[in-house]
């Protein structure tokens, strides 16, 4: 069995049949402590799966380091310790995203398949990166919608993958603390099946992000960059 799941013994109660005992499956939950160049920067509860991910990808997209700033990651039992060396500043400006509707549509068809852990658990939020041709590059799950971004953006970096030509897709509302993840990770382009929030949009105004929601197969709502939309293509 996965790690990121559990049995445990229950009781169910309906008008038709009464009490009944069942087992179910639950998500787990776990704690990690990371540290970031021998400080402890954040205490993490988490879904005990792609450790390695999730400590890169929260240490760059809290804004702690940039993508380009990471050296090396070590796990020992319930420590993550991220180590980051010094770069000359470059200017890293993002290219004019142009988005085709028939890669978002391919983008939106292939997300309502992706969720194993929680089409068994209903307990969980789910993360997936995408090319600019709406082929799925990484895709991973946590109990926290903030924890599956990290993991996400942190295997992005593991595996140099440049998150400029990346889109974000997610099953979590974007308020302003997971907008300011995709600015710090330098990711231009959020699809998510769930709303914003007024700082949320205001913040990917600010950064010029494309910011897509309420995302199902046949229809989405534009909260900002409609203009980096090709809807003839």
């Amino acid at each position: 069995m996965s790690k990121m799941v559990t049995k445990v013994k229950t009781y169910s109660w309906s008008a038709e049949k009464g009490l009944l005992e069942k087992e179910d499956t639950i998500v787990t939950e776990d704690f990690y402590e990371l540290y970031l160049d021998g400080k402890l920067i954040e205490t993490m509860v988490v879904s005990p799966e792609n450790i390695e991910e999730l400590g890169i990808g929260y240490t760059i997209s809290e804004g702690y380091i940039a993508p380009e700033s990471f050296s090396e990651i070590k796990i020992d039992d319930k420590k993550i310790y991220v180590n980051s060396k010094e770069l000359e500043k470059v200017d890293t400006k993002k290219g004019n995203v142009n988005l085709k509707l028939s890669t978002i549509k391919k983008i939106m068809e292939t997300m309502p398949t992706l969720s194993d852990t929680w089409k068994i658990t209903g307990g969980v939020h789910w993360a997936a990166l995408f090319d600019f041709s709406g082929n799925k590059i990484v895709y991973f799950e946590d109990i926290g919608r903030h924890n599956a971004v990290d993991k996400v953006v942190g295997y992005a970096v593991l595996n140099n993958i440049d998150l400029n030509n990346c889109v974000l897709a997610s099953s979590g509302r974007q308020p302003t603390a997971m907008v300011k993840k995709v600015v710090n990770s330098k990711i231009p382009v959020i699809i998510t099946k769930s709303p914003s929030t007024d700082k949320g949009v205001i913040l990917a105004k600010e950064n010029d992000i494309l910011l897509i929601g309420f995302a199902r197969i046949d229809r989405f709502t534009v909260y900002h960059g409609v203009e980096k939309i090709d809807f003839k293509s």
